[in-house]
Protein backbone atom coordinates (compact mmCIF):
# COMPACT_ATOMS: atom_id res chain seq x y z
CA UNK A 1 0.00 0.00 0.00
CA UNK A 2 2.85 2.39 0.76
CA UNK A 3 4.16 2.00 -2.78
CA UNK A 4 0.70 2.60 -4.28
CA UNK A 5 0.21 5.68 -2.10
CA UNK A 6 3.57 7.03 -3.27
CA UNK A 7 2.66 6.30 -6.90
CA UNK A 8 -0.65 8.15 -6.47
CA UNK A 9 1.34 11.35 -5.85
CA UNK A 10 3.19 10.99 -9.15
CA UNK A 11 1.54 12.67 -12.14
CA UNK A 12 2.84 10.42 -14.90
CA UNK A 13 0.86 8.44 -17.51
CA UNK A 14 2.23 5.10 -16.30
CA UNK A 15 0.59 5.54 -12.89
CA UNK A 16 -2.93 5.12 -14.25
CA UNK A 17 -1.85 2.07 -16.23
CA UNK A 18 -0.31 0.60 -13.05
CA UNK A 19 -3.54 1.23 -11.14
CA UNK A 20 -5.67 -0.47 -13.81
CA UNK A 21 -3.45 -3.55 -13.68
CA UNK A 22 -3.35 -3.60 -9.89
CA UNK A 23 -7.17 -3.81 -9.72
CA UNK A 24 -6.50 -7.52 -10.15
CA UNK A 25 -5.00 -7.64 -6.63
CA UNK A 26 -6.90 -10.03 -4.38
CA UNK A 27 -6.81 -7.59 -1.45
CA UNK A 28 -10.07 -5.67 -1.20
CA UNK A 29 -8.35 -2.81 0.63
CA UNK A 30 -5.92 -2.33 -2.26
CA UNK A 31 -8.79 -2.33 -4.77
CA UNK A 32 -10.79 0.17 -2.68
CA UNK A 33 -7.78 2.49 -2.58
CA UNK A 34 -7.31 2.21 -6.35
CA UNK A 35 -10.99 2.86 -7.04
CA UNK A 36 -10.83 6.00 -4.87
CA UNK A 37 -7.71 7.20 -6.65
CA UNK A 38 -9.06 6.51 -10.14
CA UNK A 39 -12.40 8.09 -9.19
CA UNK A 40 -10.63 11.34 -8.28
CA UNK A 41 -9.17 11.75 -11.74
CA UNK A 42 -10.84 14.18 -14.10
CA UNK A 43 -11.00 11.60 -16.89
CA UNK A 44 -10.24 7.93 -17.33
CA UNK A 45 -8.24 6.30 -20.07
CA UNK A 46 -11.16 4.45 -21.62
CA UNK A 47 -8.82 2.09 -23.46
CA UNK A 48 -7.24 0.90 -20.22
CA UNK A 49 -10.62 0.66 -18.51
CA UNK A 50 -12.21 -1.42 -21.25
CA UNK A 51 -9.09 -3.56 -21.60
CA UNK A 52 -9.20 -4.35 -17.87
CA UNK A 53 -12.90 -5.10 -18.14
CA UNK A 54 -12.14 -7.91 -20.59
CA UNK A 55 -9.76 -9.80 -18.30
CA UNK A 56 -10.19 -11.77 -15.08
CA UNK A 57 -10.46 -11.81 -12.15
CA UNK A 58 -14.12 -11.03 -11.57
CA UNK A 59 -13.45 -8.55 -8.76
CA UNK A 60 -11.31 -6.42 -11.08
CA UNK A 61 -14.20 -6.32 -13.54
CA UNK A 62 -16.56 -5.23 -10.76
CA UNK A 63 -14.15 -2.43 -9.79
CA UNK A 64 -13.89 -1.24 -13.40
CA UNK A 65 -17.68 -1.22 -13.70
CA UNK A 66 -17.90 0.89 -10.56
CA UNK A 67 -15.43 3.39 -12.03
CA UNK A 68 -17.29 3.56 -15.34
CA UNK A 69 -20.40 4.44 -13.33
CA UNK A 70 -18.64 7.01 -11.16
CA UNK A 71 -17.30 8.74 -14.26
CA UNK A 72 -20.60 8.23 -16.12
CA UNK A 73 -18.88 6.89 -19.22
CA UNK A 74 -21.81 6.53 -21.60
CA UNK A 75 -19.47 5.30 -24.35
CA UNK A 76 -18.99 2.11 -22.33
CA UNK A 77 -22.62 0.93 -22.30
CA UNK A 78 -22.16 -1.54 -25.17
CA UNK A 79 -19.09 -2.98 -23.48
CA UNK A 80 -20.95 -3.23 -20.17
CA UNK A 81 -23.79 -5.09 -21.91
CA UNK A 82 -21.31 -7.52 -23.46
CA UNK A 83 -19.77 -8.22 -20.04
CA UNK A 84 -23.25 -8.77 -18.57
CA UNK A 85 -24.18 -11.17 -21.37
CA UNK A 86 -20.91 -13.11 -21.01
CA UNK A 87 -20.82 -13.33 -17.21
CA UNK A 88 -22.26 -15.97 -14.95
CA UNK A 89 -20.96 -14.00 -11.94
CA UNK A 90 -23.79 -12.24 -10.09
CA UNK A 91 -21.47 -9.61 -8.58
CA UNK A 92 -20.36 -8.50 -12.03
CA UNK A 93 -23.98 -8.23 -13.21
CA UNK A 94 -24.94 -6.36 -10.02
CA UNK A 95 -22.00 -3.96 -10.46
CA UNK A 96 -23.03 -3.45 -14.08
CA UNK A 97 -26.57 -2.55 -13.00
CA UNK A 98 -25.24 -0.01 -10.51
CA UNK A 99 -22.90 1.51 -13.12
CA UNK A 100 -25.70 1.75 -15.68
CA UNK A 101 -27.88 3.49 -13.11
CA UNK A 102 -25.17 6.12 -12.69
CA UNK A 103 -24.62 6.50 -16.43
CA UNK A 104 -28.31 6.74 -17.28
CA UNK A 105 -29.88 7.28 -20.67
CA UNK A 106 -32.10 5.24 -22.94
CA UNK A 107 -29.46 2.68 -23.88
CA UNK A 108 -28.59 2.04 -20.21
CA UNK A 109 -32.27 1.66 -19.35
CA UNK A 110 -32.68 -1.02 -22.02
CA UNK A 111 -29.91 -3.10 -20.44
CA UNK A 112 -31.32 -2.47 -16.96
CA UNK A 113 -34.74 -3.76 -18.02
CA UNK A 114 -33.04 -6.99 -19.12
CA UNK A 115 -31.17 -7.18 -15.80
CA UNK A 116 -34.47 -6.73 -13.96
CA UNK A 117 -35.29 -10.27 -15.20
CA UNK A 118 -32.02 -11.78 -13.93
CA UNK A 119 -32.17 -15.07 -12.03
CA UNK A 120 -30.28 -13.58 -9.07
CA UNK A 121 -32.28 -11.58 -6.52
CA UNK A 122 -29.44 -9.12 -5.81
CA UNK A 123 -28.96 -8.38 -9.49
CA UNK A 124 -32.70 -7.78 -9.92
CA UNK A 125 -32.74 -5.52 -6.86
CA UNK A 126 -29.74 -3.51 -8.11
CA UNK A 127 -31.37 -3.20 -11.54
CA UNK A 128 -34.61 -1.94 -10.01
CA UNK A 129 -32.78 0.69 -7.95
CA UNK A 130 -30.72 1.69 -10.98
CA UNK A 131 -33.83 2.07 -13.13
CA UNK A 132 -35.28 4.45 -10.55
CA UNK A 133 -32.03 6.40 -10.51
CA UNK A 134 -31.64 6.51 -14.30
CA UNK A 135 -35.27 7.12 -15.22
CA UNK A 136 -36.84 10.55 -15.31
CA UNK A 137 -40.31 9.11 -14.81
CA UNK A 138 -41.58 9.50 -11.24
CA UNK A 139 -44.87 8.28 -9.79
CA UNK A 140 -46.37 10.20 -6.91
Amino acid sequence: MAILRACAKVRAPWVEELFWETLGDSCEGVRDFLVRELARRQTLDLGHALGRLERPPWYAKSAVLKLLGIHRVSESIRDIKRVVDDSSNADIRRSAAEALGEIGGTEALRVLVELKKDANFYVRQAAEEAILKASEVRFI
